[in-house]
C-alpha cells in the first residue's frame, strides 16, 4: 500500500473533521513519504559532522530542515535575522527574541539553545527526535493547508487553546490571534490599536477559563472555519501575520 497523502481541495470544515479523524495515522505516513524521509536521514547522518554554528547555517539543505521543523521554513529570506535571533540566549532580556512580537523565534530558540550550548543540544538524540516530529507535523500542515488554508489554523488553536494562561499569549501567537480575533468577528484592523486595546476586545468577548472546555475550543474553531470559507477571513493570503516588533 502506498504511503504517500493525497491532499484534495475540499470545505474548511469537512477538512478539518477530516484532519481529526485520520488523527496520528496521517502523521505516521507523512512521515514514510519519501521526500519527508529523505531530509530527516539527511539532517540525522549528518548533524553529527557538523564543527560549528556557522558551518550548520552553511549546509542550506540542513538548515532549511531546522528551520522548517521549529516552522521558520518561511523566513528563509531573513537568513541573517534568523542567524541573529536564533544564537542569542533566550532567558537574556535584552535578545532580540524578547522583542520581537512573533514568539516563534523564541520557541526556536529555546528548542536549540545555539546561544546556549552551540550545537551540544542540536546534537543530542532526543533533540534530533524532536525535530524529526516537528518537521513531520509542520509538513503535514502545509498538505493540510493545500486544501484549505484555514485547517491547520484551526487544529493549532485546538491543540494549544487549553494551555493559553492570558490574553497576551493570545496576541503573541499569530495562528492563535488570528483564529481567535476571527472567530469573535474583530476586524484585521484591530492589530493597529495598542496591545492593551486588542486584549481588551478580545476579553469582552471571551471568557479565558471557556478555553479549558474542549467543546467550546471546537465550535470556536469551527466558527473561525465557517468565517473562513464565507470570505471574511484572509488566511488564504496571510494577512493575519503581525508585525514582528511589539
Amino acid at each position: 500500500m502506498s504511503s504517500s497523502l493525497v491532499f484534495a481541495k475540499m470545505p474548511a470544515i469537512a477538512a478539518y473533521k477530516l484532519a481529526l479523524k485520520q488523527g496520528d495515522a496521517a502523521l505516521e505516513k507523512m512521515a514514510e513519504r519519501k521526500d519527508v524521509k529523505a531530509e530527516v536521514d539527511y539532517f540525522n547522518k549528518n548533524i553529527q559532522s557538523v564543527k560549528s554554528v556557522d558551518d550548520l547555517f552553511k549546509d542550506r539543505r540542513m538548515i532549511q530542515f531546522v528551520l522548517d521543523a521549529v516552522d521558520l521554513g518561511k523566513e528563509t529570506g531573513k537568513m541573517g535575522l534568523l542567524k541573529k535571533v536564533l544564537t542569542q540566549k533566550a532567558d537574556d532580556p535584552d535578545a532580540l527574541m524578547n522583542k520581537l512580537i512573533d514568539k516563534r523565534f523564541k520557541t526556536a530558540a529555546s528548542l536549540l539553545k545555539l546561544g546556549e550550548n552551540g550545537l551540544g543540544t542540536i546534537q543530542r538524540e532526543s533533540t534530533k527526535a524532536d525535530l524529526a516530529e516537528l518537521y513531520v507535523k509542520n509538513k503535514y500542515d502545509a498538505g493540510l493547508a493545500s486544501q484549505n488554508s484555514a485547517v491547520p489554523l484551526a487544529l493549532y488553536f485546538k491543540e494549544n487553546a487549553s494551555s493559553v494562561k492570558n490574553t497576551y499569549e493570545i496576541l503573541g501567537d499569530q495562528r492563535m490571534r488570528h483564529v481567535v480575533t476571527t472567530a469573535l468577528g474583530l476586524p484585521l484592523q484591530l492589530a493597529n490599536q495598542s496591545v492593551e486595546a486588542q486584549a481588551a476586545a478580545i476579553e469582552k468577548r471571551l471568557k479565558l477559563s471557556d478555553l479549558k472546555d474542549g467543546k467550546f475550543v471546537d465550535k470556536l474553531a469551527q466558527r473561525f472555519l465557517m468565517a473562513s470559507d464565507d470570505g471574511r477571513s484572509s488566511t488564504g493570503s496571510n494577512k493575519y501575520v503581525l508585525n514582528l516588533f511589539a
